[in-house]
């Protein structure tokens, strides 16, 4: 294990990480539609007095385990039937996940072993971090459909123990604004705007006369995202076709709760290739955000005229112009899983305003419901999995896990808006955006 601090940060955690040397360390990487759910499991398997510091702040009770299950990396201190543990997580995609488990390499974790001792930081975009191996993980892909399969880029992949623990539902939302009248997306209308990067509000509303000049553009999640994989295998892209979604800049963000939205966008631009945080390189356009959160506060948005009209530099002229001169108006759309839509663009838990609230939109007609998931009506959905390898889990590290597959499977599935794979739930399907057939 190798530790990697900016030297403010090494004094800092020299106290904790001593006093940690009698303490069994779990690794666990994770997809961010797993993240609610194993973290409210985490809370309750171990025993009453655990702390939790991650990128939200720090917890030391249940009443704010939001902090908890809001962080995509932190790291948990308590007890577990008797023995110390610290449990430090990755929230960081599903097909991180699976590349971490199966192919037993160095992954990025947070530096904190759990205590109250200091700000925490994301460890993929900063100096300060941990490199450990993932003892197990979480995804919401079949290791069958990722690259995370034999040999990729040089790396062998072996088989992983898949274990279904529940059922995450995707949904598609809108900006703030967004038309009821347009309120569904279909499968060619999702391929087009993917393809193309953006589409006119009219193809949503039908109305051609006063919404043609208003523009849609899509966001979207990066390449160890399971949402990304699951959302284009479903409307019919696949798992390597290049995509066009948008990178903006906002002004103008308010965070209340640990929870950001709001802001108006100046500009965007498709997505850099120099902002692209996935496991493997894509060109420009094809990246995206690295957590369902930062996708959900890009929902919340206004877009300004820059924006909509899409300034962009144009060589030829060697000016700046714009591809929608006449647009009055602008949205974007993006895939969440409901534990990421939720709060943070639907506003359920009242700290989002209604003016930067977002929409949520149908699919092929159908309204993301947990009756129309069960029953097959609804086609968006991922399996959530625990990931264990095939050798080299054991004693309190494979008795936790499967305590940790049980608690959610049998309980705490439907948090984050997650559905349990039980006998209400009529349908199955055997690979990421496959045909739904009744079990």
């Amino acid at each position: 294990m190798k530790r990697h601090f900016l030297p403010i940060a090494a004094a800092a955690f020299t106290a904790a990480l001593s006093s940690s040397n009698a303490q069994t360390v779990i690794r666990i990487v994770a997809s961010n539609g797993d993240r609610t759910a194993t973290q409210t499991a985490i809370s309750k398997i171990l025993a009453p007095g655990w702390t939790f510091n991650g990128t939200n702040g720090f917890v030391d009770t249940p009443g704010g385990l939001s902090n908890a299950t809001g962080a995509n990396f932190g790291a948990w201190s308590g007890s577990y039937n008797g023995n110390p543990v610290i449990i430090k997580v990755s929230f960081s995609g599903a097909l991180a996940g699976i590349a971490a488990v199966a192919g037993n390499t160095d992954q990025r974790f947070v530096p904190t072993n759990g205590a109250n001792d200091g700000v925490v930081v994301n460890p993929l975009t900063t100096a300060t971090f941990e490199i450990g191996k993932a003892d197990f993980g979480f995804s919401t892909n079949f290791q069958s459909t990722s690259p995370f399969n034999g040999v990729f880029q040089g790396v062998n992949y072996a088989p992983v123990i898949e274990e279904v623990v529940g059922v995450s539902p995707l949904g598609f939302y809108a900006s703030p604004g967004f038309p009821a009248s347009g309120a569904n997306i279909t499968t060619q209308l999702a391929q087009l705007l993917y393809t193309s990067g953006s589409v006119t509000l009219a193809q949503f509303t039908g109305d051609f006369t006063n919404d043609v000049n208003k523009i849609v553009y899509g966001i979207g999640r990066n390449t160890d995202a399971g949402q990304r994989f699951g959302a284009h295998t479903e409307i019919g892209l696949g798992t390597t076709k290049n995509v066009l979604v948008w990178f903006p800049s906002v002004s103008g963000r308010t965070t209340t709760s640990g929870i950001t939205y709001g802001g108006t966008v100046s500009s965007h631009q498709l997505w850099p290739v120099n902002q692209q945080q996935g496991t493997f390189p894509v060109p420009l356009g094809s990246g995206g955000y690295s957590s369902g959160a930062l996708l959900a506060e890009n929902l919340t948005v206004t877009l300004g005229p820059d924006a909509y009209k899409n300034k962009y530099f144009d060589d030829e002229l060697g000016d700046f112009t714009f591809q929608y001169p006449n647009a009055t108006a602008g949205h974007y759309i993006g895939y969440l899983t409901p534990g990421d839509a939720n709060n943070r663009v639907l506003g359920a838990n009242g700290v989002v305003p209604l003016a930067s609230r977002g929409v949520a939109l149908k699919y092929n007609g159908v309204d993301l419901t947990d009756a129309n998931v069960r029953s097959g009506k609804y086609t968006a959905w991922l399996y959530n999995r625990i990931l264990k390898p095939q050798s080299g889990l054991t004693g309190l590290k494979l008795t936790f896990a499967n305590a940790l597959r049980d608690q959610i499977r049998n309980v705490d599935a439907p948090f984050g808006g997650g559905l349990f794979d039980d006998a209400s739930f009529k349908v199955f399907r055997s690979t990421d955006g496959g045909l739904v057939i009744p079990k």
